[in-house]
Parts: C-alpha cells; sequence; structure tokens
C-alpha cells in the first residue's frame, strides 16, 4: 500500500529510537567517589558490646581489618548514633562513613561490612536509613563516554520511568532564594504585619519609596527591604555597600529615614548595623566585583548541596546578588538551610596572655572571654586582637565528624603542607598557650596547646550538640567557606504529596486532550488525520528527547508550554489538510493538489512560528523560574513542530498519494471537484 521510500522511513525509524533511548537511558557525568553512610542497628545497646579497655569502635576496627584485607577499609570508623548529650550507653544505632563511586560498589562494601560486624556482633543488622543513604549515589553505567555516561533504565513501582528531571512543583521539595549581604540593618517595630504576601509587600514599598529619595550616590534606591520570614515586626534592610565609607554614610542616611517612615510606627534598632568586607585572598587580593563574587558563592553552595546528597538540584546565578538553589524531594529543610547558609569561616588563633577563656554557662557549646580584671571581653575584640595562624583555607577537603576523648562530637581536620610546617612550628614556640577556635566569629573551643602537633592533623571539640552537627560542620570545612554572608530571604516548600497529586492531574489532563485531538483529526479529516496522529506521536517522542538532552527541568508551567506547542504542531496539520482540500477542487489530481496545499500553506506556518518562538526567546532571557520553564518548552516545540510539518507529516502523505485519486473520499469528504474547464 505504502510507496517505497525506504531511505527516509529508516531514517526516521532511527530518529525515533535515538529518541527512545535519550528518553529511558539517561544521560549524565560519569560517577565519582562519593559519601555515603552505612546505618547499623544492635538489639541491645552498642557499649555493652565493649570489652575491657577495648571500645566498640576499637572491636569494630579488628573485625573490618580481617574482613577488607584485600580491599580498602571504610574511610570513617563505628560512631555510635544518638548520643547527643556524651551518654550513648542506651544507643542501639551505630554508622560507618565510607566512599563509593555507584550504587553497586557500595552494596557490596556494606555486605563486607556487615558479615565482618556479625563476627563480633552477632545480632546486627542494617538499618533502613542505610538504603536512604546509598540511593544518593550513581547507578552503573551502561558504558561512558569519556565524561559523560549512559546509565540502565530507572524503574518506578516496576515500570520504565523517563530520565525527565522534575522540578519542586512536580516532586516536592524546597525553594531558597539566597541573598549575598554587604550591610544589613535590622530594625523591630510596633505593628504585626499579616503573615501574607500581599501585605508585607504594601509594607516594605512604603519603606522603600522613602529610601529612594535619599541621595543616589548612597545606593539607596536598589537596598533589599523585607520583613523578617519568621518573624512579624522585625524589618531587614540589605544594601550593597561598597565601602567602609559608603556603609556608614548609609547607616546615617537609613537611620534618619525610618524616625518617621510609616505615620504612626515606631521603628527601633534591634543590633548594630553589619557590614561585611571581603577578605583578601594569599596574594593579597580581594575582587569585590559584584559577577565574581556570585560565581563563587554559587560554586560554593553546588558543591555543599552535591554534598548534601539531593538529586538533580537546581542552582542558579539571580543577579546582582541572589543565588536560587531548589532542592527536589528533600525531607529536612532545616538541615538544608543550616548547611547552604552558614559562611562556615574556621579560624585558629593565639590568644593574648591577658584574656582567658571561661565555659558560656547558658551554653554549653561556646566560650566567653575575660581580662584579668575578671570583666567579659566580646568574642569579636578578641578575635581582632588574636593572632591568627590558621584559616579554612588551610584545611584538606578530609575532615569528619567523630568523637573526642570525652565522648562529645567533634571534627578531624587535616592541614596541607605549607600550613601543617607552620602549625607545627606555632605551637611548639607557643606552648601552654589557649588556643581559641572561631567559626563565623563565635568561639566554640579554646584549647590549650600542651605540646607541638605536629603532623598537621588536629581535632576541633565543642561547639556541637550533635554528631549531625559536627558531620554538617565537617561537610561544610571540605566545601570551602562562602566568601560573603548570605542571608535566606525566601523559603518555600512543596510536599512531595502535592507535587505528586499535580504531575498525575497535568498528564491526565494533557492525556484526555490528546486523545479527544486524535479523534478529532481521524472524524473531520479522515486518512490525513490518521497520518497526522501518527505525526503527533513522532513529535512528542522528539520533543521530549529533545527537552531532556539540553538539560530543562520539567515544571507544571512547562508542562504548559509543552501542551501548547503540540497545539501548534496540530494547527501546522490543519493548515496543510484545510489548503489541500480546496486544491483537491481545483487540480487536476491530487498529487498537484498535494503540491499546492503544502506550498501554499508553509507562508502561514512559518510566520506563525517564528512570531511565537520570538516570544519564546523573550519570555526566557527576560523571565525568570517558572517562566523560563514555559518559555523553553514552548520554543523547543515551536522548532520540532516545523521539522514535523516539512519532514513527519509530508513523508506520510507523499506515501499514501497514489490514492488520492483513486480513493478521493478518504482525504475530504464532501469535497466537490470543479469542472475540468475550470480545473485549467
Amino acid at each position: 500500500m505504502l510507496k517505497s521510500r525506504p531511505v527516509q522511513y529508516l531514517g526516521l525509524l532511527l530518529l525515533v529510537l535515538a529518541a527512545l533511548s535519550v528518553i529511558f537511558f539517561p544521560l549524565g557525568a560519569t560517577p565519582k567517589e562519593s559519601d555515603y553512610t552505612v546505618y547499623f542497628t544492635s538489639s541491645k545497646p552498642w557499649q555493652q558490646y565493649a570489652k575491657g579497655d577495648k571500645s566498640v569502635a576499637d572491636l569494630a576496627d579488628a573485625a573490618l581489618l580481617k574482613t577488607f584485607a584485600s580491599e580498602p577499609l571504610p574511610t570513617g570508623r563505628l560512631v555510635i548514633e544518638g548520643s547527643d548529650n556524651g551518654d550513648d550507653s542506651k544507643s542501639t544505632l551505630a554508622s560507618i562513613a565510607d566512599k563509593a563511586t555507584t550504587q553497586e560498589e557500595a552494596n557490596k562494601r556494606v555486605q563486607l561490612m556487615l558479615t565482618a560486624l556479625k563476627s563480633t556482633f552477632p545480632d546486627v543488622t542494617l538499618n533502613e536509613q542505610t538504603e536512604k543513604s546509598l540511593d544518593a549515589l550513581s547507578p552503573k553505567p551502561l558504558f561512558s563516554l569519556g565524561q559523560y555516561a549512559v546509565f540502565p533504565v530507572k524503574e518506578v513501582n516496576g515500570s520504565p520511568s523517563p530520565a525527565v528531571k522534575l522540578g519542586l512543583d512536580l516532586q516536592g521539595g524546597v525553594n531558597l532564594v539566597l541573598q549575598v549581604r554587604r550591610a544589613l540593618f535590622t530594625y523591630s517595630f510596633d505593628k504585626d504585619v499579616p503573615a501574607t504576601t500581599d501585605a508585607r509587600y504594601e509594607f516594605t514599598s512604603k519603606i522603600l519609596a522613602q529610601l529612594k529619595k535619599a541621595d543616589p550616590s548612597l545606593g539607596l534606591d536598589e537596598a533589599n527591604v523585607n520583613v523578617a520570614p519568621d518573624q512579624n515586626n522585625i524589618l531587614e534592610i540589605r544594601t550593597q555597600a561598597s565601602s567602609k565609607d559608603i556603609f556608614d554614610k548609609q547607616t546615617v542616611a537609613i537611620n534618619q529615614i525610618m524616625k518617621n517612615v510609616i505615620p504612626g510606627v515606631t521603628f527601633t534598632q534591634t543590633r548594630d548595623p553589619q557590614f561585611f568586607l571581603p577578605q583578601k585572598d594569599k596574594n593579597g587580593q580581594s575582587d569585590f566585583s559584584a559577577n565574581a563574587l556570585l560565581a563563587n558563592m554559587v560554586t560554593i553552595v553546588r558543591s555543599r548541596v552535591d554534598k548534601l546528597g539531593v538529586s538533580e538540584p537546581l542552582i542558579q546565578q539571580q543577579p546582582p546578588d541572589r543565588i536560587v538553589v531548589q532542592l527536589p524531594g528533600i525531607k529536612d529543610p532545616q538541615r538544608a538551610i543550616d548547611v547552604i547558609g552558614k559562611t562556615a569561616q574556621m579560624e585558629i588563633r593565639l590568644l593574648p596572655e591577658d584574656i582567658n577563656p571561661l565555659p558560656d554557662p547558658n551554653d554549653p557549646n561556646n566560650t566567653l572571654f575575660q581580662d584579668k580584671k575578671g570583666n567579659l571581653v566580646p568574642p569579636a575584640t578578641v578575635r581582632q586582637e588574636s593572632m591568627l595562624v590558621v584559616t579554612g583555607s588551610d584545611l584538606k577537603p578530609t575532615s569528619q565528624g567523630t568523637f573526642d576523648q570525652g565522648g562529645k562530637p567533634a571534627v578531624t581536620f587535616e592541614l596541607k603542607g605549607d600550613a601543617a610546617n607552620k602549625f607545627g612550628q606555632f605551637t611548639a614556640r607557643y606552648t601552654h598557650r589557649y588556643m581559641p577556635i572561631f567559626m563565623d566569629n563565635k568561639c566554640i573551643s579554646a584549647p590549650t596547646i600542651n605540646e607541638p602537633i605536629l603532623g598537621g592533623n588536629g581535632i576541633i571539640s565543642g561547639g556541637f550538640a550533635s554528631m549531625q552537627e559536627a558531620r554538617d560542620m565537617a561537610l561544610l570545612l571540605n566545601s570551602g567557606a562562602l566568601p560573603a554572608p548570605i542571608d535566606v530571604v525566601e523559603n518555600r516548600t512543596v510536599s512531595a504529596t502535592l507535587g505528586a497529586d499535580s504531575l498525575a492531574q497535568s498528564l491526565r489532563a494533557g492525556l484526555l486532550g490528546l486523545i479527544a485531538v486524535c479523534i478529532f483529526m481521524i472524524v473531520f479529516y479522515r486518512l490525513p488525520g490518521l497520518l497526522a496522529d501518527f505525526a503527533l506521536a513522532i513529535y512528542c517522542v522528539l520533543n521530549l528527547a529533545a527537552f531532556i538532552l539540553i538539560g530543562g527541568t520539567l515544571t507544571l508551567p512547562g508542562i504548559a508550554g509543552f501542551l501548547l506547542a503540540l497545539a501548534m504542531s496540530l494547527d501546522t496539520n490543519i493548515l496543510i489538510f484545510e489548503r489541500l482540500r480546496e486544491e483537491m477542487a481545483i487540480q487536476p489530481n491530487f498529487l498537484a493538489a498535494a503540491h499546492a496545499g503544502f506550498d501554499r500553506a508553509w507562508a502561514a506556518i512559518f510566520d506563525s512560528h517564528v512570531t511565537t518562538l520570538i516570544a519564546a526567546v523573550v519570555l526566557f532571557f527576560l523571565g525568570s523560574g517558572s517562566v523560563k520553564g514555559f518559555a523553553l518548552t514552548l520554543g523547543v516545540g515551536v522548532l520540532l513542530s516545523l521539522f514535523s510539518a516539512i519532514s513527519v507529516t509530508r513523508l506520510f502523505l507523499w506515501s499514501l498519494v497514489h490514492l488520492g485519486d483513486s480513493h478521493h473520499e478518504l482525504f475530504a469528504g464532501g469535497v466537490q471537484r470543479a469542472p475540468s474547464e475550470d480545473r485549467k
């Protein structure tokens, strides 16, 4: 029945097969070695296994050493979980940190660990948290292509699942908007603002309007004003003061403006204005340009997110000073905020001899200072007067959470070559002196240098309420400190259930609409309508494959753009078929009608697609967030719609062109052929 067009059909078949491969066989970066944690549960408290002077960790080390005789040992020791206050006598949960490249490799090592521990602790079993930890690792790729690899089909509930990245609105998660802070002014006010977007916008707009009236040279017209997310009577004003002199002038101007900014509302400064000055690098340089600072922040934030084990996060710059972080599927938003938002500037300093540390009676994880007269000295003053010895940039990315000799959570660290030598010489020279450890301007401990610390290895104890906090701090130290403080100015959480419901409803609506349209095309256009349905199916496959290849993230607006592009693809076929029906009435045969139909419909098709594509490009480059997702799916769909009309539909119709004259009713029912003299 079909006219012989083997080359065209073979090419189309190969294209569809390639598209299906892209859809179901994910293409990603070649797996790299990553951290994971194995959790073990015992039927009795772990401490009851201790024998004499050998701790549970010592017994576990001996068992692991035997089993891993021909394999690299796990990177961490056995750690008893749940001992936030140092009392782990009743804990039945323990963990071992390790590294692996793929899930298969990790599973093999997990079984070896379990076998090793069972030889000493017979009733030990794997805890369900282990599976969650392993899920963050990459599966074993089918094959590698340089820096990229092709992975096996992912299954969901036993069925193959397309390798499409879903946005927060379709699978749940956390959306954070982070803002780089240069200067921060905080005020309280005697009026509660309702926690609604409209009410807060109206309130802050009045303040921003007054700030814009200030001296333009101060840059207050670009200030960010918002009510604190978790408090209804705290106002935060952030500016991008480029120097201390500008900051001082901004402070005077803002204090003057806030006196009478809103009639009937009294604003009170709750803390001293804060100004951040970027630290200089080892060459004495400090790049304060917005682009360089923001790019550096994004790199570090991305490193921290990767170590959280979040799959397919979205991290985007939003110039001049914001970063958008989307963490799909995350179940602990507060931990993500704590890990991402901390500056993590670690410093080890030498305490002046006229100042002594003392424990904070209200916070066991904090250290206070007093002078020889017994007066308290602010930590910021102590930090400025103390000699800098080591910073976080001197550390190797090998820090780990552990316990100190007193059973308290701690973090081990290892210094780089030059820093290790310097640290050894320093501790040898200043024995019996206090060496406070500052973390983001807070002194978490102030140990005494009892002896020279050689080899560059050390431990940070104190300042950690739990082992999880210690591990998070190790993560931050390994990722590097942020070059500037960063604030969470927007925190939006979407539940996984709501996301799944949105996806199911969208797919159901799209499928029902597609079925209805396909039926309409067959009823109204007959055989060409059936051919259009086949072309539409191929178009959907190619569209989804192209979207995956360019790394798009599918959102609800993206689905809307996909459906709109689908409608345009159908509209293209309708234009062709309508012209075909008209030409069938006046052309001498069906072949001539088909040629004329395609040629005369092309101008309208091209114009409509180009105008839509221009709109999609404008939306993509000028829009943000969900608007970009809509524009991306629409733009890709429009381009593929042109290809579908020119190639796929034309190929199908040309294959059946010989039926046009003998089976006229299959192509256009009710069309009356013009008399022969009118067709000449």
